[in-house]
């Protein structure tokens, strides 16, 4: 019974990954109406890991996890490059609320971590200014770009199973421990339409 189990589990993931991940024709992202949501994944998944380095240069500091001004930049940030770029910014917006909200998840988890087992704290300390928010700032055009490459994927109502299947794949390729899984699921919460 074990191994028929398995063996569904990998028929069943691998049906998923070839709907969702596997290169439809030769089309681009920007040219197919069901580009890959392997990109708006891969970048998400970037995004949450850059949560350890924003957890690093806050821990033992005054700075808080929870942050509404700067919070507040960003989705103006993210309001304005939508208008720019031809997407729509409420939905953009939402994405980049559960973006947000999927870091903090992850600063949570470390700072609970780290307070628990102080020998697992960070000995040095990013700088947020020069260090993350220059790579925050290069992924948020990057997932802009991606939601308007996906729009039609994202549409679609095949669009929570290619996400799925996707979350997984970039899961396991990147090996992203459960609370970065965790994380990198909220982070998509609102990708699909």
């Amino acid at each position: 019974m074990r191994v028929s189990v398995r063996r569904f589990s990998v028929t069943v993931l691998a049906a998923l990954f070839v709907t969702a991940v596997a290169p439809i024709h030769s089309a681009t992202a920007t040219d197919h109406p069901r580009a890959s949501l392997v990109p708006l994944t891969e970048l998400s998944a970037e995004r949450v890991l850059l949560a350890d380095k924003v957890a690093a240069a806050k821990y033992g500091t005054p700075a808080p996890i929870d942050d509404p001004a700067r919070e507040q930049v960003v989705l103006d940030t993210v309001l304005t490059l939508s208008i720019e770029m031809g997407i729509d910014p409420s939905e953009s917006v939402a994405v980049f609320r559960d973006q947000i909200e999927a870091n903090k998840q992850v600063q949570r988890h470390l700072y609970a971590l780290w307070t628990a087992h102080p020998e697992l704290a960070p000995t040095e300390r990013p700088d947020l200014a020069t260090e993350v928010r220059p790579q925050l700032d290069r992924i948020t055009r990057q997932l802009l770009e991606q939601l308007k490459a996906t729009d039609h994927t994202r549409a679609r109502p095949s669009c929570p199973a290619r996400l799925l299947a996707t979350r997984l794949f970039v899961s396991h390729t990147r090996n992203l421990d459960p609370p970065h899984r965790a994380a990198l699921d909220r982070s998509l919460t609102s990708a699909c339409d």
